[in-house]
């Protein structure tokens, strides 16, 4: 990883005490993994939380 990449940082909030801030590689690593992990479980429990629902396949802008 670069010098540049390394001082990259995400700030999640300014508000109260102090600022929270993360790396921001690593924020969208987690993101990612995230987003992929929602994607699963909504795969394994959409038939059963609303099985007349059908998916929308419109892309997202």
């Amino acid at each position: 990883m670069s010098e540049k990449t390394q001082d990259l940082r995400l700030v999640l909030t300014d508000d109260g005490p102090g600022r929270i801030t993360v790396g921001m590689e690593e924020f969208f690593g987690f993101s990612f993994e995230l987003a992929e992990d929602l994607e699963d479980l909504v795969a394994l429990w959409e038939h059963k939380a609303a099985p007349k629902a059908r998916r929308c396949e419109m892309p997202i802008r």
